[in-house]
């Protein structure tokens, strides 16, 4: 079974829905939405937004070069801690290696 995750805004005029007609991309951490209002007798509301992908929750396990979207501190703090536990694995097995040569 397939989740299905829909982008939700709310018309500011009206409170009804709001759907998404079209989008262009520039940027693949960028895109342009035109949105028309779903109450379009009563409320007929039109406009255009923007969507950014601002920070970085868990890296690709297949990154693309030319993408740049900045690490969040959390995921920052993770991969130094997890530098410096495998900094330390590999001192202890160099301590075990020259306590295995004694």
């Amino acid at each position: 079974m397939q989740e299905v995750s829909r982008l939700r805004f709310d018309c500011p005029h009206c409170g009804s829905y709001m759907k998404v007609r079209t989008s262009k991309t520039h940027l693949p951490e960028y895109r342009e939405l035109y949105l028309h209002c779903t109450n379009e007798f009563k409320c007929g509301y039109r406009c255009k937004g923007r969507v950014t992908l601002s920070e970085t929750l868990a890296p690709s396990y297949r990154p693309n070069p030319s993408v740049n979207i900045k690490m969040s501190p959390w995921v920052m703090r993770k991969m130094h801690q997890e530098i410096l536990e495998s900094e330390g694995q590999i001192r202890l097995i160099l301590d075990a290696r020259k306590e295995a040569k004694k």
